[in-house]
């Protein structure tokens, strides 16, 4: 039993397949949900409704009526934590980056962010939710989701219309065939324009190996580029790269068991870090104290912009965002 096995090796002296058995005790106070997307939603608004903190899996759910109920759950329980897991926010390289265009490095404006992603496959090797676009998995949901949230951490503006390019290269593969067939997207070639006038392009090719990120961002003043952990940057007309920041991701962790790529569990470690101290803070008397971590509205928003890449790809044209502001509403 995959529970039973966990709990033994983190010394855990409880363990359960059953939802319910978690969020009944007593003992605990906060709900951490890593599992398939269609389970987001539901898990964490019986939790808040249980009274629990809640540290939620991204993308936070298959819809934005999904998304929109967590929200909603959230307000009504205000003085409960509701955060979603997106950990780019916390590395130190991106902290930097949003501090160093606040105070102007880059110039007036930022005109230009390309964002480029190369992966080995994200399918697992038996047939998952991970196969399937529909149930939350694809190069979209599960890293380009990071990306997204990443332009509201840098304060880049909202995105007001989308272009995307979603392809499935790989269909089947020795271990899944027949009748079942792959729809997670493993390439996405994504254009979105921001409120602001920035040009934001992002590339996503989950058909390499390892694991590589880069994040340019250009301005009136110079560029930044944040390749894995390291941060650089350029002034217009300098002779050389500035270095801000250097990788240590790898170092942080000390190992690569977690399954994720090392940037998003350096990023995590870093996160939970974070709310610990927060709460430590509030025990403390600390009230003000507060996490940079995603809000469930930002995951709505996050939400939003994927439907309309999704709608973009279908229809080949550009799309307009459109957030859902009530249950049953669409674009």
């Amino acid at each position: 039993m995959e529970a039973e096995a966990a709990a033994q090796s983190l010394n855990i002296p409880f363990h359960t397949s059953r939802v319910d058995d978690v969020l009944l005790r007593k003992d605990v106070g906060l709900v951490v949900i890593l599992c398939p997307p269609s389970l987001h939603s539901q898990i964490a608004v019986k939790a808040l409704g249980i009274g629990k903190h809640v540290l939620c899996g991204v993308p936070g759910g298959l819809s934005q009526g999904e998304c929109l109920r967590m929200v909603q759950a959230a307000q009504y329980y205000p003085t409960l934590m509701a955060v979603l897991a997106y950990s780019l926010r916390f590395l130190p390289n991106m902290v930097t980056m949003r501090d160093m265009i606040s105070r102007g490095y880059l110039g007036e404006s930022v005109n230009l962010v390309d964002v480029r992603i190369s992966c080995s496959s994200l399918l697992d090797t038996k047939y998952t939710w991970c196969c399937d676009s529909g149930m939350g998995g694809g190069v979209l949901s599960l890293l380009g989701s990071h990306v997204i949230d990443l332009l509201t951490f840098l304060q880049l503006g909202r995105v007001l219309r989308v272009h995307a390019t979603l392809v499935t290269l790989t269909k089947t593969t020795d271990n899944i065939r027949g009748i079942r067939q792959i729809t997670a997207d493993d390439v996405a070639v994504l254009q979105l324009h921001l409120v602001a006038g920035t040009f934001v392009t992002i590339t996503i090719n989950s058909s390499l190996s390892g694991f590589t990120q880069e994040v340019t961002v250009c301005g009136t003043a110079g560029h930044l580029t944040a390749r894995q952990g390291d941060l650089r940057g350029k002034k217009n007309g300098a002779t050389k790269d500035e270095v801000f920041n250097l990788d240590v991701s790898e170092n942080e962790l000390g190992q690569q068991s977690s399954g994720l790529p090392s940037l998003h569990a350096a990023g995590l470690v870093r996160m939970v870090g974070e709310l610990r101290d927060v709460f430590r803070g509030k025990l403390e008397g600390q009230q003000e104290r507060t996490s940079a971590a995603a809000t469930f509205g930002e995951g709505l928003y996050v939400q939003a912009v994927m439907e309309a890449l999704r709608r973009s790809s279908e229809s080949r044209e550009w799309r307009k965002v459109e957030l859902v502001q009530e249950e049953g509403g669409g674009p």
